[in-house]
């Protein structure tokens, strides 16, 4: 069992998967700290990803097929349950770790009293320049109101009993997952120190929200914590 395990959620991306995952990959072997696993929960309908990792000699990883719900959330829900390390850090696919001193930074700043740590980043849309830094905050609405980020901000102990994302959702469900995190341990502590890089582009999952999708998710979180938040 590593101390730290990296979450790393796949699908096919558009036919752009292999590449991003390559990318994140690369920036994983140049680590100083080296006690860390990686875990690919693979919601790909083909074998480009599994047959990738593979190949790969000078990473440990482990390759789960998710054959749970075939969304975001789902595949997100199979990495956690599959997961072993006792620190766990997410990392979504098109993310990646901004330099060989990242996973040091993260298992030094981690509290396990606070149970959960949020780290600052930066985005790019070219894997070269960095613009807009974003230093997560905690809010007391936070299910409604994204002041922390891209779930890849987050460190999380695993200690058995984590909570998984609503799979009723897809616009808010890292909010909503934020917020139950909080319920369990309170407020994360924040990182604030760059850690790893955002890349936008077109073919990100928040790509086909409606308005409707998002009207119908505020109504569904605002039943589902009635009496908690405003």
């Amino acid at each position: 069992m590593s101390l730290l395990e990296i979450l790393i959620p796949t699908y096919e991306m558009s036919g752009k998967g292999l590449e991003m995952l390559a990318h994140s990959f690369k920036q994983l072997k140049s680590q100083k700290f080296k006690d860390f696993s990686v875990l690919i929960s693979d919601d790909s309908q083909d074998e480009t990803i599994k047959t990738y990792v593979s190949g790969i000699k000078d990473l440990t990883i482990k390759y789960v097929k998710n054959e749970g719900i075939h969304s975001i959330a789902g595949n997100m829900n199979n990495s956690i349950k599959n997961a072993t390390g006792e620190i766990i850090q997410v990392m979504c696919q098109d993310d990646y770790f901004y330099n060989k001193d990242s996973l040091q930074k993260i298992v030094d700043n981690f509290d396990r009293s606070k149970g959960w740590m949020c780290s600052m980043y930066m985005h790019t849309k070219d894997k070269l320049g960095l613009f807009k830094q974003q230093i997560p905050v905690w809010n007391p609405k936070i299910c409604l109101d994204n002041t922390i980020g891209t779930p890849s901000c987050l460190s999380f102990l695993n200690d058995g009993d984590v909570p998984l994302l609503d799979e009723n959702l897809k616009w808010y469900v890292d909010c909503d997952h934020y917020y139950r995190l909080f319920k369990k341990w309170g407020e994360p502590k924040v990182l604030k120190e760059l850690i790893f890089v955002q890349l936008l582009w077109e073919g990100q999952t928040t790509q086909g929200i409606t308005q409707e999708i998002v009207d119908t998710e505020v109504a569904y979180i605002k039943d589902k914590y009635v009496g908690e938040i405003s």
